[in-house]
């Protein structure tokens, strides 16, 4: 009962960002997102949201790829480098494979296309948030070192132990390396690694794992085309290898 409630608190403590120049969207966002306790905060194009970002701290953003002025994929760019720890979901009318691929390769942890069912939405935001509180479970706490890389899971980060440099990762480039992680020198499938990060199915042609994948490559791997860390098995998914 205890973990519920405190699994409530948490819900009525997040705090979501929505950048849409279409006011009607806007409004429904929020009249979804308020009946489900998040703090509801509203720009229409980037130098509102760069407002909103100074005065306020937020959980999640939903950001909107047609956007006057700076578009989405130029303003995940610009959320990634000031706050990195945020939460990108990616929306959009422009629903082609590129423009998803485009989004989660800048820095986006999801993708849904527009129209979407706000039932979907929020099942999407409920995943990241348990995703970014995990750590609050004790069986989630322990710390796990794998090749010259410690991860922490209570305070969310990856620490270089040659050079004690903290590498830098989004939520989702950290769940996903934790699921890893904690399941060491296993290969698991993109399906059940879309499932236990994002809380969701794959879809047909659903790249976004992958493309985190390279995305962590790129940060850890001192040749990313040569991983020896995070190595792809055929026909079997990714695995992550303790000692290179």
């Amino acid at each position: 009962m205890a973990s519920n409630e405190h699994y409530t608190e948490i819900l009525i403590m997040a705090s979501i960002l929505i950048v849409d120049d279409d006011l009607e969207v806007l409004d429904l966002l929020n009249q979804v997102l308020t009946k489900e306790h998040y703090q509801v905060t509203t720009a229409t194009d980037g130098e509102k949201m760069d407002k909103a970002l100074e005065n306020h701290t937020f959980d999640v953003v939903l950001l909107d790829i047609m956007l006057p002025g700076r578009d989405g994929l130029e303003l995940c760019k610009t959320i990634r480098q000031s706050h990195p720890n945020i939460a990108i979901i990616m929306i959009s009318a422009k629903g082609e494979d590129i423009d998803r691929i485009i989004g989660l390769e800048i820095g986006a942890d999801d993708y849904l296309p527009k129209p979407f069912n706000s039932r979907e939405l929020v099942a999407r935001i409920k995943a990241i948030m348990r995703r970014n509180n995990s750590s609050n479970d004790n069986e989630e706490i322990r710390g796990i070192h794998f090749g010259h890389y410690y991860l922490d899971p209570e305070k969310l980060v990856v620490n270089n132990t040659l050079t004690n440099e903290v590498i830098t990762l989004t939520s989702g480039e950290f769940s996903l390396l934790h699921t890893l992680a904690k399941n060491m020198g296993k290969p698991i499938s993109r399906e059940r690694l879309l499932n236990e990060t994002q809380g969701r199915d794959a879809t047909p042609y659903d790249r976004s794992i992958d493309v985190m994948i390279g995305r962590l490559r790129q940060k850890l791997e001192e040749t990313p085309q040569k991983p020896r860390l995070l190595k792809t098995i055929r026909n079997q998914g990714y695995v992550l290898i303790k000692n290179i």
